[in-house]
């Protein structure tokens, strides 16, 4: 599975990684799981990696399994993502750019080039359980141009 994670209970947040090429079935198989493991629905503040990853699938692939998978698996709960992409990441950033449009309605994001300002942004987010509230200054820190 080109997707991992691991749950770090001390900072209250998820650790994913994302390596290789990545298809649409990979990341739906991945979501299944995922969203089935009761940790990681409590925890619901994920640092996403996406500096290793060749994105293998479309714009509208993505929001099919934002439909399909993620929405009914939350049943309304919020989540808070930090996106860490490769500096010359293009579709890394325009991908993780087309989910935070499609997941605004339960989810606060903001993406990075920088992984420790990642995981420092999302370790102080408030863990309100809504996932709405946008962070400060409206998201991110070191953002691809």
């Amino acid at each position: 599975m080109p997707i991992s994670y691991s749950i770090d209970a001390d900072r209250g947040v998820i650790l994913e990684a994302w390596q290789g090429d990545v298809t649409a079935a990979d990341l739906r198989r991945y979501w299944q799981g995922y969203l089935a493991d009761p940790r990681v629905m409590e925890t619901r503040r994920t640092l996403v990696d996406l500096r290793e990853a060749r994105i293998a699938f479309s714009g509208a692939e993505l929001l099919d399994l934002v439909c399909d998978v993620v929405k009914p698996a939350l049943a309304g709960r919020g989540w808070t993502t930090a996106i860490v992409v490769a500096r010359a990441g293009a579709v890394q950033f325009g991908v993780s750019k087309q989910y935070q449009v499609f997941a605004e309605a339960y989810s606060r994001d903001a993406i990075f080039d920088d992984y420790d300002a990642a995981l420092r942004w999302l370790v102080v987010q408030a863990d309100d359980g809504s996932g709405l509230d946008p962070p400060a200054g409206g998201g991110g820190g070191n953002v691809p141009t």
